[in-house]
């Protein structure tokens, strides 16, 4: 009777075990089914895009683009990344060098566009870029360069001084470039071409840049001819270029054959014959060639500068006084010393008589040193007087 009942209660258990699993979906739970899933991080992905361009200004300009792509999700997701329209590299070549785009790690990928007729009649280039990695994609990034506004160049020119009376005088022309557009022009070489300078003249360095409403200035001498005394006067007409712009519209200035009493110098200030003056000294200056500069006494110009210790040698910015001026020849004003780069075929008086400068001044300052390239300082308008270096 005891065994009986035993196997009625185990045989009870074994149906209300079945039952459970009935009820529960047929059968029993196992160790893997009670463990908890695992969920996976959110894998965002990140793009910016730069350019190297602020706007179109040519056909066959190339446009570079940099494209920056990150993973700003918490988990790493597998390479490669990939760009619309660029070349990328492997992602075990940043960071840790692994094949997985880890969570903040960067890659930096590239491209180039060259730009066509139909861009610049369009006006525009506009570039849709999308990066992805492992199916998972970043938002549409939209960049748009637009025609860039015309470079203009504006130019001035100026004489000094204004009158002439005589074969070989030495006029000095004053260029001022503008740039009058909205962007800055440069670097490059900017140059003017005047029709009475025989080469076109080199405005500032070759990396020289002008700012919007910002300026270059440079110089170059005219000297009076034959021509010009039997006409009476001289004008001729200027032109700038550089920098990506086109020619500026010509500019020119008048200079006319008679007496000048009194010089309008750089300074802005007359010059009226028989005055005292007050010459603020400038690089490569010296005291005789002041004097000459003013038509000046040198001695007596010597004389009234009691604080110079070396005449010959006097710091730019000094202020020196040059007594009764254009008592000892013409009135010139400034600049009183130029600059001329030897060419091959250039000679101590073919140079002097360009400047109208004393040839034996023009040799002894420079050391007799005509050196094709080298660049010769010039005493200016010192022809025709007391041939003193000193």
């Amino acid at each position: 009777m005891k065994k009986l009942i035993r196997a009625s209660l185990i045989l009870a258990s074994m149906a209300l075990m079945l039952a459970s699993c009935s009820l529960f979906g047929g059968s029993a739970p196992t160790e893997a089914a009670v463990q908890a899933t695992p969920v996976l991080a959110t894998t965002t992905i990140e793009l910016t895009v730069q350019t190297d361009a602020t706007g179109l200004t040519a056909v066959n300009q190339v446009i570079k683009y940099t494209y920056t792509v990150k993973n700003t999700g918490a988990s790493a997701v597998a390479g490669p990344v990939t760009v619309t329209g660029a070349t990328c590299p492997e992602v075990n070549t940043i960071g840790n060098t692994d094949t997985s785009f880890d969570a903040g790690e960067s890659l930096v990928c590239a491209s180039e566009y060259t730009v066509t007729q139909g861009d610049l009649d369009k006006g525009s280039v506009t570039n849709i870029s999308t990066a992805t990695v492992s199916g998972i994609s970043s938002n549409p990034v939209t960049t748009t360069i637009s025609k860039a506004a015309p470079a203009v160049l504006n130019l001035t020119k100026t004489a000094n001084p204004v009158n002439y009376d005589q074969l070989g005088q030495a006029i000095t022309y004053t260029y001022v470039i503008l740039n009058s557009g909205t962007t800055a022009l440069g670097p490059a070489q900017f140059t003017v071409t005047d029709a009475g300078i025989p080469a076109p003249i080199n405005c500032g360095d070759a990396a020289a840049s002008i700012a919007p409403a910002a300026t270059l200035t440079c110089t170059a001498t005219y000297t009076i001819t034959q021509a010009d005394m039997d006409a009476g006067s001289v004008a001729t007409s200027a032109t700038a270029t550089g920098g990506g712009a086109a020619t500026s519209p010509a500019a020119s200035a008048t200079v006319t054959k008679g007496a000048a009493a009194v010089v309008t110098p750089s300074s802005g200030s007359t010059l009226t014959a028989g005055s005292t003056i007050q010459h603020k000294v400038v690089k490569g200056e010296w005291l005789w060639q002041i004097a000459r500069c003013y038509g000046a006494d040198p001695e007596k110009t010597l004389l009234a500068n009691p604080q110079l210790t070396d005449p010959g040698f006097i710091s730019p910015d000094t202020t020196v006084s040059v007594p009764n001026i254009g008592s000892a020849g013409k009135i010139y004003g400034t600049p009183c010393v130029g600059t001329h780069t030897v060419q091959t075929g250039d000679t101590w008086n073919s140079i002097a008589l360009t400047y109208n400068a004393d040839p034996f001044i023009l040799q002894m300052v420079n050391l007799n040193d005509l050196t094709i390239g080298r660049v010769l300082t010039v005493p200016l308008n010192s022809a025709g007087t007391t041939a003193v270096v000193k």
